[in-house]
């Protein structure tokens, strides 16, 4: 191989390393810091929407989706990344199968530049109910739509790599029985202090 080829190639790899540690993420974790979590029907839990590795980022506008046989959204609360300068003018909403979430510096605020994210930051939270048991072998589904986006503080569209949740929801642990025995020592207690009232009674006599 042609020497000047070989590290045109070495070159390409490294700058191809480079990129991929940049690039723009959103993902979705749950308490247990992953994207993948199991709980039991009836219970609640909240899926954390997290984004890292943004330069410039001035507004995100966040489609969920999941399955409403299976899950129900039942709130959403924003971490309001952008601080004071978050635009008030949002209407965020929960309807079924999907959430919206959207955000962005407002136009008249004293910012230059959005946000240089550098690590795992919070979006929002949205709290979940556990409806219907998963089949054996699977997990319900809580996704980034592709009809999300992020935007520079100029506006201009930026990319993202997305992953959203999986959760894994089992019965319900069952309610342990009071053994029969219990219902009967309580009266047999009874009797014993009653017997023994009786008998310092005489004794006082």
């Amino acid at each position: 191989m042609n020497k000047n080829v070989l590290i045109r190639l070495i070159v390409l790899a490294i700058a191809g390393m480079f990129h991929t540690a940049e690039a723009n993420n959103i993902n979705i974790k749950f308490s247990n810091s992953s994207n993948i979590y199991t709980t039991s029907v009836g219970s609640f839990f909240d899926a954390n929407i997290y984004v890292d590795s943004f330069s410039d980022l001035g507004g995100f506008d966040l489609f969920l989706t999941y399955n409403t046989a299976d899950l129900s959204a039942q709130s959403l609360t924003s971490s309001t990344v952008f601080g004071s300068d978050t635009d008030a003018d949002f209407a965020n909403s929960i309807s079924p199968g999907s959430i919206h979430f959207a955000e962005a510096i407002a136009f008249d605020s004293p910012a230059s530049a959005g946000l240089n994210v550098t690590g795992p930051t919070l979006l929002g939270t949205v709290k979940f109910k556990a409806l219907t048991v998963s089949p054996i072998n699977t997990a319900y589904s809580i996704g980034i739509s592709s009809s999300s986006g992020f935007y520079t503080f100029d506006g201009t569209p930026i990319g993202a790599n997305a992953q959203g949740g999986n959760v894994r929801v089992t019965a319900a642990p069952a309610t342990v029985p009071l053994p029969g025995s219990v219902f009967l020592f309580a009266p047999a207690l009874l009797a014993w202090f009653g017997v023994q009232s009786k008998n310092q009674k005489k004794l006082v006599a």
